[in-house]
This record gives structure tokens, sequence and C-alpha cells, in this order.
């Protein structure tokens, strides 16, 4: 019985520190829900998970979505890209953040209607020049920072 709950222990533990390891986004209500049509306040949150130091964060807003207001970070500076309608389709920090730490960007935006799930990219930049996507791609595992409406 005690080496059923060891194993299960050290699962749980290596999924925990998978999830920890890729960028999310969460809305600072309730995590990972979000109400269709409406603007909420959200982080795009980014760990730093190969030993060195992220140099770069680029979030590709979901579509549909409308990023109203971007909220400046001490330490870091942004950039941001627009459509030809002027609403914001990405924005990119640069920076640095430390191997071993992770920052939350904060963000609000206004949702699509609907009862869907909207999908971001980001792609994070290290120190050495590898940049690591959060994309959906097959080189991120599939992985994407998802926010499900209601």
């Amino acid at each position: 019985m005690k080496i059923k709950v060891l194993f299960s222990a050290l699962a749980l533990s290596a999924l925990m520190m998978d999830a920890q390891a890729h960028v999310t986004i969460r809305n600072y209500a309730n995590g990972v829900d979000s109400i269709a049509g409406k603007s909420d306040h959200f982080r795009l949150n980014v760990p730093t998970n190969r030993g060195k130091a992220v140099t770069k964060v680029k979030m590709v807003v979901a579509e549909g979505v409308k990023l109203l207001f971007v909220h400046p970070m001490h330490g870091w500076t942004y950039t941001t890209e627009k459509n030809a309608e002027g609403n914001i389709v990405s924005i990119t920090y640069t920076g640095r953040m430390e191997a071993g730490e992770f920052t939350a960007f904060p963000f609000i935006a206004l949702n699509p209607k609907g009862d869907v799930s909207v999908k971001y990219k980001a792609y994070v930049t290290y120190e050495d020049g590898v940049v690591v996507p959060f994309d959906g791609s097959e080189e991120a595992k599939g992985y994407q920072p998802t926010i499900h409406l209601r």
C-alpha cells in the first residue's frame, strides 16, 4: 500500500511539474474560464524552464479576442503589432527573467461571443537565442494557452 501511495505521489508531482513548465493564460477571477462576450482581466504566466534566463515573450492574441489594455511591467518594455482595423494582434515583451523565476503579464481583453475555447499563442525566447513555442504545433507537443468561454 505504501508503495502505491509513493508511486501515486511521484506521478502527481511529475504531472504538476510538467503543467508548471507551460506558458498559461488565466483570468484573475477563477482561472481557466471566462464569460463569452464580456471583457476580463487576464494574465500570461511565463515560467523559465530551461535553466536559462528569458529575454523575450511574444503573445499572439486569440482569434476573435480584442485586446483592450496592456499592463506595463517593471523591467520590461513592450511593442504591439496591429492589424488593418487597428486591433492589437500580438504583444512582445523584452526584458529579463532569471532561471527559476516566472512572470505574470497582465492584460484586459474582450472575449468573443459563444461557448468556445479561445487559443492564444506564445513564444518564449531564452538568452541563448532558443525560442520555445506554445502554439499548438508539433514542436509545442500540441500545447497552447487556452481560455474556455461560457
